[in-house]
């Protein structure tokens, strides 16, 4: 279960009738509404009740004409294979504790749960106007109080587990600038700013602890950021290289420059001699381009491997040196040497569709970048038909568990992750064309070169 709050689009001014009813019509392609339920208010609880329950929570949300947003739309994606372990009233009373969890039990709110092939998901739209006293709510560090409260719902219902994939990074694009979001999409590694949200909760709090601008500086050291002016405002960036920031007040409102000024007087750089002092003693905790996806098996082993080789082969001229400078474009190639960097990319894409996507999760098609890799391994596989026994790797297929997972590619080849407990994809079921089963997992890449010397392959 991955919980998030979908962050509203500055273009688009808040609109909660138009969040309310797009909630009820389940108007993407493919779509349609599965369980839907009002809480809050007087005008009743059902679908019928909406245009009612609309005007009477408007009502309420004119009591604040000078707040723009006034909204909270909540999105929990489910696992394939949840749905059929949650009733209507289950439904319900999940919403019910992320509302508690968010201190919006006592607000107006639109809820549904959508269904199509791929994704099973709930929708709520909060009101953050309360209806009895008339005061806005502000959920602060909610990343938090969600994965907390989407953990303890697995285990409540015996939901698939989303721990690992997510953990660490459940702020999701909300908060990443769009820059932030396009250096993660292209490099699948953590962004500094991202960084900067997961230690959020420190790093505050060693500025609200500072009593001048040094120990401003001083405690943004401890972390590898540094405070700079730039324009008319401050950006945090990283220490260390610099080529990464993030609006100071984009990170929190406290870190603004009026509001530090107000505090602290007018902006100081950092002194010399207290840098030099930094340098000295060193610190341990800085911002480094680690892995999005840190929980997978796969990711250890082939994050060392591209450390290990990133140095003698980075500045190398062609794809290879390219190739060595970007941890995305690394498991694409390796793809070709390991089937677990093909794994991982799947399971990676995935992550991706969670964080910085719709929030459906599964991929509904081949990437194109595998279909390289993927023939050469389906060349590697013994030529045998019939029975669906795995002629590579140890799991043993079944195609028939999540038919809504599978997916295809264009010479006619069917393909099924296979998932640990925690709903991460460590492996592929590919049934090719000709009726050959292969799996494609840890297992695999042992048999490798006793396979390629059976087969006479110069690959």
């Amino acid at each position: 279960m991955i919980a998030r709050r979908l962050p509203k689009d500055a273009k688009i001014a808040d609109n909660f009738t138009a969040l309310g009813k797009y909630i009820a019509a389940a108007q993407e392609e493919g779509e349609k509404l599965d369980q839907f339920w009002i809480v809050g208010c007087d005008a009743g609880d059902e679908l019928g009740d909406l245009d009612v329950a609309l005007a009477e929570i408007e009502a309420v949300r004119k009591h604040k004409p000078e707040t723009k947003n006034k909204s909270y739309h909540l999105m929990v994606s489910f696992r394939p294979g949840d749905k059929e372990k949650l009733s209507a009233e289950a439904l319900k009373n999940i919403e019910a504790e992320f509302a508690a969890a968010l201190g919006l039990q006592t607000h107006q709110r639109v809820a549904g749960t959508h269904i199509n092939t791929d994704n099973f998901h709930m929708h709520v739209a909060y009101n953050l106007v309360n209806p009895k006293t008339l005061k806005m709510a502000y959920p602060r560090h909610d990343f938090k109080a969600l994965a907390k409260t989407a953990r303890a719902l697995e285990q409540k219902y015996g939901l698939a587990i989303d721990r690992g994939m997510t953990d660490g990074m459940e702020r999701g694009r909300e908060g990443l600038s769009p820059e932030a979001q396009d250096y993660e999409r292209h490099t699948w590694q953590q962004s500094f700013q991202r960084y900067m949200l997961d230690h959020k909760d420190e790093i505050l709090k060693g500025i609200g602890g500072a009593k001048s601008w040094q120990g401003v500086h001083v405690s943004l050291a401890a972390h590898g950021v540094a405070l700079r002016k730039r324009a008319n405002g401050l950006v945090f960036v990283e220490a260390q290289e610099g080529k990464q920031a993030m609006k100071a007040s984009a990170f929190d409102r406290s870190c603004s420059k009026p509001a530090l000024e107000k505090r602290l007087g007018p902006f100081e750089v950092m002194k010399k001699e207290k840098a030099a002092g930094i340098v000295q003693t060193g610190s341990g905790r800085r911002y480094k381009a680690r892995p999005l996806l840190r929980g997978h098996p796969a990711t250890g082993q082939l994050w060392r491997r591209y450390l290990t080789a990133k140095k003698p082969l980075a500045r190398r001229p062609g794809l290879i040196g390219r190739a060595m400078a970007n941890w995305k474009l690394f498991l694409l190639t390796e793809a070709y040497n390991d089937p677990m960097a093909m794994v991982l990319i799947l399971a990676q894409q995935e992550m991706l569709n969670l964080l910085l996507g719709t929030g459906q999760a599964s991929v509904k098609h081949v990437p194109k970048t595998l279909e390289g890799p993927l023939a050469y391994w389906q060349k590697l596989a013994p030529a045998q038909t019939g029975r669906a026994t795995p002629q590579m790797g140890r799991t043993k297929p079944s195609m028939s568990p999540s038919t809504a997972e599978m997916m295809k590619d264009y010479r006619g080849n069917t393909f099924l992750p296979q998932r640990d407990g925690q709903g991460m994809v460590v492996g592929l079921l590919m049934k090719s064309a000709d009726g050959r089963f292969i799996t494609l997992d840890a297992g695999t890449t042992a048999n490798r070169r006793k396979m390629q010397q059976e087969l006479g392959s110069g690959m």
